[in-house]
């Protein structure tokens, strides 16, 4: 574990670039959504409300925005590759500074993004838990849930919450896809 915090470390400190995917990580919350439109279901199924799964098309929505945005991200990265190259090292001082700029607004974007994802609000009944979109469940300790205050108002079929918890959710992924899309 050491050598790989090293070499995190190392590479945070020494790459131009940093190698954050902000495509990835918007991929990867696309699969948590379906993981919880599929726990959802099932919670509806049981309760015989067939309208809180529509309630998630906004998180899902969210999650499409955030991904278009996070192209941009990679589209200023291949444009300072192909433009200026990633050491910002051509002849000419204006062109070493509009590349300096555009690799400052790439680097700051990615490594700030995770900071978007903060609720204030924290999850109810566990406010010191301020990340939205993932958090220990409520009967896992410390293994992770994923949109937990969503989840967990399924599981008490609280429809009324899932539906506020969603929007607020959504509510901060559009927050965090525009975040990405600022240069």
């Amino acid at each position: 574990m050491t050598r790989i915090c090293g070499l995190i470390v190392i590479h945070l400190a020494d790459d131009a670039v940093l190698k954050l995917s902000p495509i990835s990580y918007a991929k990867a919350l696309g699969g948590y959504i379906r993981d919880l439109e599929r726990q959802v279901a099932v919670h509806t199924a049981a309760s015989s409300n067939v309208t809180a799964i529509k309630h998630l098309r906004r998180l899902r929505a969210a999650q499409r925005q955030f991904l278009t945005n996070a192209h941009l991200v990679e589209q200023s990265k291949r444009r300072l590759r192909a433009v200026y190259g990633e050491d910002c090292q051509m002849a000419g001082r204006r062109r070493r500074m509009n590349c300096r700029k555009l690799r400052k607004s790439i680097n700051d974007r990615v490594s700030r993004l995770e900071r978007h994802f903060i609720d204030p609000e924290g999850i109810p009944g566990r406010e010191w838990y301020k990340h939205a979109l993932v958090g220990p469940g409520r009967w896992l300790g410390y293994d992770a849930q994923v949109f937990p205050a969503i989840a967990e108002a399924a599981e008490d079929h609280k429809w009324k919450m899932l539906r506020q918890y969603e929007k607020r959710t959504a509510e901060i992924i559009y927050e965090a896809a525009w975040f990405l899309r600022e240069v």
